[in-house]
């Protein structure tokens, strides 16, 4: 499903990570998107091993639904009374958070603090393979400031593009108990018409016991269409091993897929995007605008696995890293991405 890079942090510490931000008051059951990714949806055209393409109707990725956080409110913005200021990095128990979620949460950011042009500092580090990361001032969803992600024209069938920030911080991971929640408002300006696996979202670790890492990642890769017209980007979930692309290969070969039941990546408005990555269960859950996509709730290898061998069995991670961002696989045109509002936890 994708190409051979990967992007993985050595750690073996345990974790539970959450990022708490609400959508709505929308429950977790609740489900308008329908129950069930269509099995068997073709690929064509995606990347799957060393330049190979997986073969159509093969691929869909698998990732389970990553739930987010639950609280309402824009994360890193202060209450009444409390020392934070709009923009600063909130982190549980600090001044600064308030009724909007982040008095729980492990971090809120609105990237106020940074500087403009440059990318969000600590506790973020970033990488810009294929493009740009960097504070903007021009379109955001509160504040004065937002992450851009401008992602360059590829035009190389295996091309990689990622353009990610990443959270890896000692004192906030990993969690007790290995479950990840998160929330974070995004505006995509366009989506990928051709079978382009993407991601915007991710959450990785070593593997407990073992030594190779595992992959929780959301994003698309299918076209939608209503006949000549294109609808958007079909969303879908990844669990992957990168390590197995290495020389020589370490730990199993995975790379398995569940797609959406057609529900596709917003495009031209803020949306928020919620998770849930539980290590303990092996699970994946994720929210969209405040309701469930039930169809991208995985705890298994989902409708398949491009790569799977004789011996494969899933394997949550330790997470110790959280990345958010723009990040592809496959030969696509220039887009932006810009993400405000992010908060990180252990509870929804």
């Amino acid at each position: 499903m994708r190409s051979v890079q990967s992007r993985v942090l050595a750690s073996g510490a345990l974790l539970s990570l959450t990022l708490i931000f609400a959508c709505s008051s929308t429950s977790d059951s609740s489900n308008p998107n329908g129950a069930s990714g269509n099995s068997g949806s073709s690929v064509g055209g995606t990347s799957a091993h060393a330049g190979t393409s997986s073969a159509a109707g093969s691929t869909a990725q698998a990732g389970s639904n990553a739930q987010g956080g639950a609280s309402a409110g824009n994360a890193g913005t202060s209450a009444a009374g409390s020392a934070g200021s709009a923009g600063s990095v909130a982190q549980a128990g600090s001044a600064g958070t308030s009724a909007d979620g982040c008095a729980s949460a492990l971090l809120c950011d609105d990237f106020e603090k940074y500087t403009t042009g440059m990318p969000p500092g600590s506790p973020w580090t970033n990488n810009a393979n294929g493009g740009t990361v960097t504070v903007d001032a021009t379109h955001v969803h509160s504040g004065t400031h937002a992450v851009k992600f401008a992602a360059a024209l590829s035009t190389d069938a295996n091309s990689y593009r990622s353009l990610m920030i990443n959270l890896q911080n000692s004192m906030l991971l990993p969690t007790m108990d290995n479950v990840v929640y998160g929330r974070m408002m995004f505006f995509l300006d366009s989506a990928p018409t051709m079978s382009v696996h993407w991601t915007f979202i991710d959450g990785q670790g070593k593997v407990p016991g073992q030594n190779y890492h595992s992959v929780y990642r959301y994003g698309g890769q299918l076209p939608i269409t209503n006949g000549a017209d294109f609808v958007g980007s079909q969303l879908m979930a990844n669990y992957d091993t990168p390590d197995s692309y290495a020389t020589p290969a370490v730990g199993p070969s995975s790379d398995c897929w569940l797609h959406s039941d057609k529900v596709v990546v917003p495009v031209g408005a803020w949306a928020c995007a919620e998770w849930k990555f539980d290590g303990a269960a092996n699970k994946m859950q994720f929210w969209l605008n405040g309701s469930e996509v039930t169809s991208l709730a995985m705890n298994g290898t989902g409708q398949g696995c491009v790569h799977e061998d004789a011996t494969f069995a899933w394997s949550a991670p330790s997470f110790d890293r959280i990345d958010l961002g723009f990040e592809s696989y496959q030969a696509d045109d220039a887009r932006n991405l810009w993400i405000d509002d992010v908060a990180i936890g252990t509870q929804k």
